[in-house]
């Protein structure tokens, strides 16, 4: 959106070598309908009798534009603006100006480089000085974002995505108000990388028409809440997921944990690959219809299919999207299974059951907590075309990177023992249900 402003007011200065659509007209039109109150450069705080920013314009007469942008060290009561240039000897033969970052004073005193702005103030800046100011420039880009990125790929509606669904499956979709969904977090409100990422799942699930409940460690309660976010203490990892599952039964709603940055839900519908070869597999995906669909959508989705399921040894409590952002390798397979994985970023825990997470694990514990249900209800599903698009690096061992730095190695390999263990659990239920549990080998691939 800030190249979109840029443009137009490069075009608006005169000049004839630029064209509004070398922008998409969709950013240019979202752009210029994002009010400046909106915009990330106007004041997070406005002293009284300041400037207002709508009439910003420099000493000689050049109106100033608030910025989408704002850089770290600017004061809460500053403002960043952006304005058009005259040609110089830089600028190309028959064109104009360019555009210049501005930084507006609560007197509308403009200036163009911080040690300007330094020297008004009397003091260095710091980040500190702009942390307020990076805090909102993260969730209004966050919001900004969803609402671009859903706008640029036509976003299907709800009941587009549920048309997918059999009869009996939609007869089995719950309201989204039969769901509890909790956002799994630590230490992640201070940084901003982890603020930009809080924003954006809480964007996406608010916008959907439900409000988390965030379940931190006890140290960083009052900085999640500080972001304005329901929020409580569940201590660690394991902790936290059961009583996020506590909570749930207790109000006898469905539980969905979800990991705190994930940047996209997504769906692909479409015919399976004529061969199991890679080059069908591709093609078929390639070609299958992309739905981009909020997470509570995702929920319901899920939930339906796992109620409606019949033929299984058990009824699925257990629900989740494949492990991998690319789902292209099952287009040679069923879109449902009900003896894989499920992955800890997105899981969706149907009401009834009472498997609860090993808190003596530290890592891999969704591994664990797959194997316990289908222990003990015989089966669980996992809808192979839903994919996330999660931020966090994971190694061969998907150990986040978060976790690595944190803990050191010494974590990775106290979860690789700990995966050893859990495998000979897996070659129990196999052994004792009769079948093997295709996919749950995954688990073995873990282990060096």
């Amino acid at each position: 959106m800030r190249n979109a402003l840029r443009a137009r007011l490069k075009k608006d200065s005169g000049r004839d070598d630029v064209r509004i659509d070398e922008q998409p007209q969709l950013v240019d039109d979202a752009a210029h309908a994002v009010p400046i109150t909106e915009r990330a450069g106007y004041p997070v705080t406005r002293k009284k009798g300041s400037a207002n920013p709508k009439n910003w314009v420099t000493a000689t007469g050049v109106k100033v534009e608030v910025d989408f942008n704002r850089v770290p060290w600017l004061p809460d009561d500053w403002g960043q603006g952006v304005k058009a240039t005259k040609a110089n000897s830089r600028s190309k033969p028959n064109g104009g100006g360019g555009t210049l970052t501005s930084f507006v004073s609560p007197e509308m005193k403009i200036y163009f480089h911080k040690e300007k702005v330094e020297q008004h103030v009397g003091r260095q800046l710091t980040h500190k000085d702009g942390f307020n100011g990076q805090v909102r420039l993260a969730r209004l880009q966050a919001q900004q974002a969803v609402q671009l990125a859903r706008q640029q790929i036509r976003e299907d509606k709800d009941t587009d995505f549920f048309s997918l669904l059999s009869r009996a499956e939609k007869k089995c979709l719950p309201p989204k108000e039969e769901f509890h969904f909790c956002v799994i977090s630590a230490r992640r409100a201070t940084k901003l990388e982890g603020v930009r990422d809080i924003v954006t799942v809480q964007t996406q699930l608010q916008e959907a028409g439900v409000t988390p409940t965030w379940y931190v460690d006890a140290e960083s309660l009052e900085d999640y809440k500080a972001l304005g976010l329901k929020a409580v203490v569940g201590g660690k990892l394991t902790p936290s997921r059961n009583k996020a599952l506590d909570d749930a039964a207790a109000s006898n709603k469905v539980c969905v944990q979800v990991s705190d940055d994930i940047a996209a839900w997504e769906y692909r519908h479409g015919e399976k690959a004529v061969d199991k070869t890679d080059d069908a597999k591709n093609k078929a995906h390639a070609a299958a219809r992309r739905l981009i669909v909020t997470p509570v959508a995702a929920a319901r989705f899920i939930i339906a299919k796992m109620r409606a399921a019949v033929g299984l040894h058990g009824k699925p409590k257990l629900g989740g999207a494949y492990m991998l952002q690319s789902c292209a390798r099952t287009f040679a397979g069923p879109e449902v299974v009900h003896h894989h994985f499920i992955l800890g970023d997105f899981l969706v825990v149907d009401t009834g059951s009472s498997v609860r997470f090993d808190e003596n694990m530290k890592l891999k514990e969704d591994y664990d907590f797959t194997c316990a249900h289908l222990k003990a209800h015989g089966s669980v599903l996992r809808c192979n075309r839903m994919t996330l698009c999660v931020k966090h690096y994971s190694n061969c061992l998907h150990l986040s990177s978060r976790a690595i730095q944190r803990d050191g190695e010494a974590t990775k390999q106290k979860a690789t023992q700990t995966v050893g263990r859990r495998t000979n659990r897996l070659d129990l239920l196999g052994r004792a249900g009769g079948r093997a549990l295709p996919g749950l080998a995954l688990c073995k691939c873990a282990i060096p």
